[in-house]
């Protein structure tokens, strides 16, 4: 019985849900009034000087060439929310007045960090995405 319930109704059962969960992700993002996407920013400065890595005008969408993600010793790159950059689409940097860094020692070399005390209450969370 539940076989043959199954059998003529299951992909039936399964397509619904999946036209459910897909309905769930727009959802999100009329929710929160925007698109969910983060945004990749790279890092343009030296990695061993804390005052590049805190200068947020460093921080922009212009690919740097190098190789991110493969450790956590040297700043490469960052994901972030759309809403806390400045500048046209493209060519966008990190808004000061949104997001303040740290600059966090790994030997001789610094990562970012998002600064929570100083940064604007609205901002979003950051993802760095480092390298060796």
């Amino acid at each position: 019985m539940l076989t043959k319930f199954l059998n003529n109704y299951g992909y039936m059962i399964l397509g619904g849900a999946m036209i459910i969960g897909f309905s769930a992700f727009k959802g999100a993002e009329a929710y929160a009034g925007k698109k969910l996407d983060p945004v990749t920013v790279y890092f343009h400065g030296s990695t061993n000087s804390p005052a590049d890595v805190q200068n947020q005008s460093l921080w922009t969408e212009t690919p740097n060439n190098e190789d991110c993600g493969s450790g956590n010793n040297a700043a490469c790159a960052m994901e972030v929310d759309a809403s806390d950059l400045t500048g046209s689409a493209g060519s966008r940097s990190l808004n000061p007045s949104r997001i303040t860094l740290n600059a966090n020692p790994v030997g001789s070399q610094f990562i970012p960090s998002k600064n929570t005390s100083a940064s604007a209450p609205g901002s979003q969370p950051i993802s760095p995405i480092n390298k060796l």
